[in-house]
């Protein structure tokens, strides 16, 4: 295996609670599952596994694999030359799931249909202790001879949608679902782990169902009070 040396990511830890509370600020925002773009679910995959996902809606993924083991990122730009689709042969990336550890390829065979796992034009994991993330060696080696850009196969800008602030989801949200004067205060809270009440549901989308959300939440794995 290879380290990974592309655009830096994040601490496991802290993009597990990042996508999480992306996912439920979409949820609080948007009542059409379809047009959310974070998503979170925890134990549905396996038992204490949690899964969470990027789907920008032109075609691009990020799946992201939390286990008790390590967490897996597999992601899929399909602008990107590295994308099977863009490829003669058609073929998934060469080496693109070498070395990556049994226990995520097994969660990726099983759940083919959700996860997606011949569209892939990245794939990273961090194991065990070790925080380093790691790829598979030959497209490591790619990286080290080709454009940069083109051979780490999106992931800046899949993981662009990982806003890094309460103001950065803001400025995103209030375009992408048309939505004015968010309160700062609100989504810092959601940032910062907190647990989601009825008034904080208000706060943000005084429009929404809130049982609807806290129920929905609760499906999820968030906690609620």
């Amino acid at each position: 295996m290879h380290q990974w040396s592309g655009t830096p990511i994040m601490n496991a830890s802290i993009l597990h609670q990042r996508i999480k509370a992306l996912a439920a600020l979409d949820i609080i925002l948007s009542e059409e599952d379809w047009l959310r773009v974070h998503r979170y679910h925890h134990n549905t995959l396996q038992p204490d596994t949690a899964w969470g996902s990027v789907n920008n809606g032109a075609g691009d993924h990020l799946h992201v694999l939390f286990t008790n083991t390590g967490t897996l990122l597999k992601g899929f730009d399909h602008e990107s030359p590295l994308s099977p689709h863009n490829r003669e042969d058609g073929e998934i990336y060469p080496g693109m799931y070498d070395e990556v550890p049994e226990v995520f390829m097994r969660i990726l065979s099983q759940h083919e249909e959700t996860l997606a796992r011949k569209d892939v034009t990245f794939c990273i994991w961090q194991e065990g202790h070790n925080l380093d993330w790691k790829t598979g060696s030959s497209v490591g080696l790619a990286m080290a001879q080709e454009d940069q850009s083109d051979a780490e196969g999106g992931v800046a800008f899949l993981f662009g949608y990982i806003e890094e602030t309460p103001k950065s989801y803001i400025d995103w949200a209030e375009d992408y679902y048309d939505i004015q004067d968010m309160s700062l205060t609100a989504v810092t809270e959601i940032y910062n782990n907190a647990p989601i009440s009825a008034d904080l549901i208000r706060e943000l989308n005084p429009k929404r169902d809130v049982l609807a959300v806290m129920d929905e939440l609760q499906q999820y794995g968030y906690a609620v009070r």
